[in-house]
C-alpha cells in the first residue's frame, strides 16, 4: 500500500531545540518580571528610608536596573519568536545554535557575533 508523500517534514534537532527554548520564554519572563517588580518595591523601600545608606541604595538599584534589562531582552525574544525569527543571529542571519539557545533563550546572536 502505497501512503501519500507527507507534507510536513520532521522538525529538525535544532529546529525542536529551537521550539523547546521558545516555549519556556513566556514562564521566564513572568519570573523575571515578578523578580524585578520585587526589586523596585525593595528600592522604593530604601529610598524612603533615611537610616540606609548610600551603598546599598546604589547596589538595589543596580540590581533593579540588571533585572529591568532582562525582562526587556526576554520581551524581545519573545517578540522575535511572534515575528518568525527566533533562533536566527541579528547580526549575521545565522541559525543561532540549540546549544546556546538552551543555554541563553533569550540570545539574538550566534557565538561569532556575541
Amino acid at each position: 500500500m502505497d501512503r501519500a508523500p507527507s507534507s510536513e517534514t520532521p522538525a529538525s534537532p535544532a529546529t525542536a531545540a529551537v521550539q523547546r527554548s521558545a516555549s519556556g520564554l513566556q514562564a521566564e519572563l513572568d519570573q523575571a518580571q515578578a523578580d524585578f517588580e520585587r526589586l523596585a518595591a525593595e528600592y522604593e523601600e530604601l529610598l524612603a528610608d533615611p537610616g540606609v545608606n548610600q551603598e546599598d541604595r546604589d547596589a538595589t538599584r543596580t540590581l533593579v536596573e540588571t533585572a529591568r534589562g532582562h525582562v526587556q531582552d526576554l520581551e524581545d525574544a519573545i517578540a522575535r519568536v511572534e515575528s518568525g525569527t527566533y533562533g536566527q543571529c541579528a547580526k549575521c542571519g545565522a541559525q543561532i545554535p540549540a546549544e546556546r539557545l538552551e543555554a541563553l533563550p533569550d540570545a539574538d546572536t550566534c557565538v561569532t557575533c556575541s
